[in-house]
C-alpha cells in the first residue's frame, strides 16, 4: 500500500512538470495599441536619374595675350577682388605705337598730296575745257579753208594732251585717295593691337590663377589669369545619349553637393549643350543652382534629373524601419496585427519611396511609433 502511493506521486509531479510554466490570462488577452497608419499607394511617378557633376561659375573668363610683347605690369594676385572694367595686366607695345605713328604720318601725307592733286584735276580740267573749244573752232576754219591741216592737226594733239592730262589727274586722285585708306587702316589696326596691349577685366569677381607675372613674354593665345564671378554658381553634368532625351529645359531638379553634407537643394535645368562629346558619347546639362554662401567652384555634386514617367508602388518615408540590417515596414494583416516585410527601395519621391518588391499598391502600413512594434501587436 505504501509503495503504491509512492508511484502516484511521482506520476503527478511528472505530467506538472511536462505541462511547462502557463501564460498569464493578462498577456493572451493584451488591449489593442494604437497605432498611426498609412495606405501603400500605386501611381505615375517621374523618373530620376541620377549623374554626377562639378560646380562651376555661371560667370568666368580665361583672359589671354591677343599680341606679342614683354608684361609690364599685373596689378592683381590670386584672391584678388576686380571689377569689369578694371586693367589688369600691361603689355609693352612701344614698337605698335610707332607703327601707328608712321600710318599717322602716312594719312597726313596722302591727305596733302589729295589737296594738291584736286587742284592739279581742277586745272587739268580747265585746261581740257579750253582745248575742246579751240578744237572745234579751228574744224570749223578748217572747213572755210581758214586754217590749214597741219594747223587742225596740232590742235587736234592738243586737245588729246589736254585730254589725257585730266584722266592722268584723276587717276593720280584715286591712287591718292587709295593710299589715304590704306594708311587709315593701318591707323585703325593700330588702334586695335594698342587695345591688345591693356587687358581689362570683363565681369566683376576675383582672379582665381594667375599664369604669368611682370617682365615674362605674352604671347598670342597665351593665358595670364582666370576671373571668376562666384555669385551666380551651376552643376554641370554628363548625361549618356540614351537619356538625353527625357531631359528638358526648365525643368526643376534635386541637387545634393558632398561638402554641403548631402545637403538637398532645388535646381533648374538651364542648358543642354546640343552636341554629344564624341569621346564619351555624353552630353553636358547645366544646372543653375541657388544661391549658398557655402557653395564654391569646383565642388563635386550630384543630380537627379527627371527622366519620363512610369507606375510604382510608393509607401511613405516615416514608414520605413531597419531591423537586422534590413530596410522594412510593418505591415496590417487582416486580422489587425503587425507584422515585418523587408523591402527593395528605388527612387524618391517627395517624401515617399518607391517600393521595387515587397508591397503592392492599397496595403496598410504603420507610420508612428515605429521604435515600440513588434511581430504580432494587436493595433486598434
Amino acid at each position: 500500500m505504501r509503495r503504491l502511493l509512492f508511484f502516484s506521486l511521482v506520476f503527478t509531479l511528472f505530467l506538472g512538470c511536462s505541462r511547462g510554466p502557463q501564460k498569464a490570462p493578462e498577456a493572451q488577452n493584451a488591449a489593442a495599441a494604437e497605432v498611426p497608419t498609412a495606405v501603400v499607394s500605386a501611381r505615375e511617378i517621374t523618373n530620376t536619374l541620377q549623374t554626377a557633376g562639378t560646380v562651376e561659375a555661371k560667370f568666368e573668363a580665361t583672359l589671354s595675350a591677343k599680341i606679342m610683347g614683354a608684361i609690364t605690369a599685373i596689378d592683381v594676385s590670386e584672391g584678388s577682388a576686380v571689377r569689369k572694367g578694371e586693367t589688369l595686366v600691361t603689355i609693352d607695345a612701344a614698337d605698335i605705337a610707332a607703327r601707328r605713328q608712321q600710318a599717322v604720318d602716312a594719312r597726313a601725307e596722302g591727305q596733302a598730296a589729295l589737296t594738291e592733286t584736286i587742284a592739279a584735276i581742277a586745272g587739268a580740267k580747265a585746261a581740257l575745257a579750253n582745248a575742246k573749244i579751240n578744237y572745234a573752232r579751228f574744224r570749223n576754219l578748217y572747213r572755210e579753208q581758214a586754217v590749214t591741216k597741219k594747223e587742225l592737226d596740232d590742235m587736234a594733239a592738243q586737245f588729246k594732251m589736254a585730254r589725257a592730262g585730266a584722266e592722268q589727274a584723276l587717276a593720280k586722285k584715286k591712287q591718292v585717295q587709295a593710299k589715304i585708306a590704306q594708311a587709315k587702316a593701318a591707323v585703325k589696326e593700330a588702334d586695335v593691337m594698342l587695345g591688345y596691349a591693356v587687358i581689362r577685366s570683363p565681369i566683376n569677381g576675383a582672379v582665381t590663377a594667375k599664369m604669368a607675372n611682370a617682365g615674362e613674354m605674352a604671347a598670342p593665345g597665351r593665358p595670364l589669369l582666370k576671373v571668376v564671378n562666384d555669385s551666380s554658381l551651376r552643376l554641370a553634368c554628363n548625361v549618356s545619349e540614351d537619356d538625353i532625351a527625357g531631359i528638358h529645359k526648365g525643368e526643376g531638379v534635386k541637387v545634393t553637393v558632398d561638402a554641403l553634407n548631402g545637403r538637398k537643394m532645388e535646381g533648374r535645368v538651364s542648358e543642354i549643350v546640343p552636341a554629344a562629346d564624341p569621346s564619351t558619347r555624353s552630353f553636358t546639362v547645366k544646372i543653375d543652382l541657388p544661391k549658398n554662401p557655402d557653395l564654391r567652384p569646383g565642388m563635386f555634386g550630384r543630380a537627379w534629373l527627371p527622366s519620363g514617367r512610369t507606375r510604382a508602388v510608393l509607401v511613405p518615408d516615416a514608414a520605413l524601419v531597419d531591423k537586422e540590417g534590413m530596410k522594412g515596414v510593418w505591415v496590417v494583416t487582416p486580422e489587425k496585427t503587425l507584422s515585418f516585410r523587408a523591402v527593395r527601395l528605388g527612387q524618391e519621391a517627395d517624401g515617399e519611396r518607391e517600393v521595387l518588391a515587397g508591397l503592392s499598391g492599397g496595403e496598410r502600413v504603420a507610420v508612428g511609433n515605429l521604435g515600440n512594434l513588434q511581430e504580432g501587436m494587436k493595433i486598434k
